[in-house]
């Protein structure tokens, strides 16, 4: 006789959402350069000037409150921007290439990640990983802000569709293609792509 005991399959705690669709661990959410309310070029995961707007945000989905730990790192920036700003939890900082906070959510409340390159005055991009960790499960999302040097990237829907050696950021080979940037050679031909 067989006695089945069943499985506990733990739940996800929590998700990433841009302009309200759940994000993958790792997806890459692109943005353009818009002029902010002040005439500048700017780039920002929520609108300033559309506050209902719910461009990024982080959503608990099991518990009522949590506390967790986040890390916004840039990887490259070739914008000429004034300021990067990142908010999260109500505490703005200013930073250059890394920041760590501790921040609270509610499941009432989703926490707005608002990252802003404020005053850009070049064509360029900037990429950044943000990761979170509330008690121990982790999530990331990739942030791009493109202000027209970024348009040689294309999305990939398909992972088959990659043909050529697949390398990651730091120029590192992988083997098999990641959900995410990575740089393509195939034959003389050298392109950005995001592969979803």
């Amino acid at each position: 006789m067989c006695l089945f005991t069943g499985l506990a399959i733990q739940a996800q705690g929590f998700v990433f959402q841009y302009q309200g669709q759940d994000l993958a661990d790792g997806e890459t959410v692109v943005i353009a350069a818009e002029e902010d309310l002040f005439g500048d070029l700017s780039c920002e995961t929520n609108s300033t000037m559309n506050p209902s707007d719910d461009g990024l945000v982080l959503k608990l989905l099991r518990g009522t409150t949590a506390s967790g730990t986040a890390t916004l790192q840039v990887t490259q920036n070739t914008l000429d921007a004034d300021v990067l700003q990142w908010c999260m939890g109500g505490n703005c900082q200013a930073f250059q290439t890394s920041l760590t906070k501790q921040f609270a959510v509610t499941t009432a409340a989703p926490v707005k990640v608002q990252f802003d390159a404020i005053g850009i005055h070049s064509k360029g991009y900037l990429l950044a990983t943000l990761k979170v960790t509330i008690g121990l499960e982790s999530r990331q999302v990739n942030i791009v802000f493109d202000n027209d040097e970024y348009t040689g990237i294309k999305e990939i829907q398909n992972k088959e569709m990659v043909n050529g050696k697949c390398f990651d950021l730091l120029g590192r080979q992988v083997k098999r293609t990641p959900s995410g940037m990575c740089i393509v050679k195939d034959g003389g031909c050298i392109r950005k792509v995001v592969i979803k």
